[in-house]
């Protein structure tokens, strides 16, 4: 009786023993600082709109807006900070019409929307790399002049800082 209570009191010893020495090589959690940035919007249009040639489509539906970037009354998303940004477009087109558009970063094409005639959809999805006040847009080209939409929100335009 005396042996087997030694055996389970060195037993317990070694796993005591051995807890100890793990504990000591785990690493220990850090701590950080930094507050982590948030820039994300989403928008779409709630009903069909007319625009004209060269003008910016004005997404009027608001569904996100973190850092503010989005202006619902420009349709402008300005980049708060330098870094690379997923920036989405998708647009309508109208019964038997098309709508041709770009997504612009500042004044320059980046690329091209194209929805064909017949409650078609044109989308575009691409990786910028923004400077802090760099605009981005999407601008309709030229042609029919109705971007469809209704409470289904077909066209919509978002974007989020990926990192910086």
């Amino acid at each position: 009786m005396f042996r087997t209570f030694i055996i389970i009191l060195m037993f317990w010893t070694q796993m005591v023993k051995v807890d100890s020495t793990c504990d000591s090589e785990l690493p220990q959690p850090s701590t950080c600082s930094c507050k982590k940035i948030v820039i994300a919007f989403t928008t779409s249009l709630s009903a069909t709109k007319t625009i004209g040639s060269g003008a910016v489509v004005q997404f009027d539906k608001v569904w996100t807006n973190e850092g503010k970037g989005y202006d619902p009354n420009s349709g402008i998303f300005t980049a708060q900070r330098q870094g690379f940004y997923q920036i989405s477009g998708t647009t309508m087109s109208a019964h038997r019409k098309y709508f041709h558009s770009y997504l612009m970063k500042n004044n320059e094409k980046t690329v091209g929307l194209y929805a064909g005639e017949g409650s078609d959809t044109g989308s575009a999805n691409i990786v910028l790399k923004l400077k802090k006040g760099d605009r981005v847009y999407i601008k309709h080209r030229s042609g029919t002049d109705a971007i469809y939409s209704d409470g289904d929100h077909w066209s919509m335009f978002s974007g989020y800082l990926i990192s910086e």
